[in-house]
């Protein structure tokens, strides 16, 4: 059975973005069972959580891509559906989530807090319910009308055009406050290096050093929330024109596209984030001083030997 070009994009770009998603969990999960100082920081856990709503996202869109023939109206294609959208909704909450805590540590200069780490946590995953529960209200799991397949969707014309609309919004929100939290941010750098670096007891080319390097770590930051301007605008477009009743099919291709690089870009901004090579060093020291030592231990006893 020939894939139509949006269901074949799909299969080609989803997987790279769930690969890479996955190495990006995976690598900060085996960062914290080496070192745990090394993922001890509200952003790192973040960018966990981006990875973990990309996985989400790659899945629902290569599991319905693959499982074309779900019958439409069961619960089997209603889960499918469900995951889609809800798994869209964690990504754009947790993007406005790193967003919040820049704005808060770069522009405000605050330092973060396991208060306000679990604050944002709850709002987040609050946020997620909240709107998914809606959705599920709104039949859109359900829905069976104009469906080639598990699509989310209500079969209420009214209750449908609200769902795209929300939708569509939420990811018009997330792009614009990603744009905004990066314009304000890099207008704050400079007062916020300063104040960190009068915080250490630095001096001389110690302490210019010490600044270009948090200048690049801080700068290097915004790559995250700042690729929701490549995955979701077509996206975007596409659901709010067909909330307002305007099906523009010549969006599918490029939707498609986008849609499958989130996972691929997350990856790619973790792979040259200073903060990631910071890390990886501080783990491979962690693992080499665990094998000196082990072999300290069994030199000494060879000697009393």
């Amino acid at each position: 059975m020939a894939y139509p070009i949006n269901v074949l994009l799909n299969l080609i770009f989803q997987p790279i973005g769930l690969i890479a998603s996955t190495i990006v969990l995976f690598s900060i999960i085996g960062l914290y069972i080496i070192n745990k100082e090394s993922t001890n920081r509200m952003t790192v856990r973040l960018i966990a959580a981006i990875a973990f709503s990309d996985i989400l996202a790659h899945i629902g869109e290569i599991y319905a891509s693959v499982n074309r023939s779900i019958p439409l109206g069961t619960t089997h294609c209603a889960v499918v559906s469900g995951l889609r959208a809800s798994s869209k909704t964690f990504y754009c909450f947790t993007n406005m989530a790193i967003c919040f805590h820049l704005y808060r540590s770069l522009v405000l200069l605050k330092k973060s807090t396991w208060m306000f780490e679990f604050i944002t946590w709850i709002v987040t995953i609050a946020m997620v319910i909240i709107f998914t529960v809606i959705y599920w209200a709104f039949g859109a799991f359900s829905g069976v009308k104009n469906k080639v397949g598990c699509n989310p969707g209500s079969d209420n014309y009214t209750l449908n055009k609200i769902f795209l609309l929300t939708m569509g919004f939420i990811n018009l929100i997330t792009i614009l406050v990603g744009i905004y939290t990066t314009i304000v941010g890099h207008r704050s750098l400079s007062k916020w290096i300063n104040t960190y670096a009068t915080s250490r007891s630095l001096t001389g080319e110690d302490k210019e050093l010490f600044k270009k390097e948090r200048k690049k770590l801080a700068e290097r930051s915004f790559l995250y929330p700042l690729s929701t301007c490549i995955t979701l605008p077509v996206e975007t477009a596409f659901l709010i024109l067909y909330g307002f009743g305007s099906f523009n099919q010549k969006l599918g291709t490029p939707k498609a596209i986008t849609l499958g690089l989130s996972g691929l870009l997350t990856g790619i901004a973790f792979a040259i984030d200073p903060a990631t090579h910071k890390a990886f060093s501080s783990a491979w020291l962690t693992i080499r001083q665990k094998r000196l030592g082990h072999h300290h231990i069994e030199d000494n006893s060879s000697q009393k030997a």
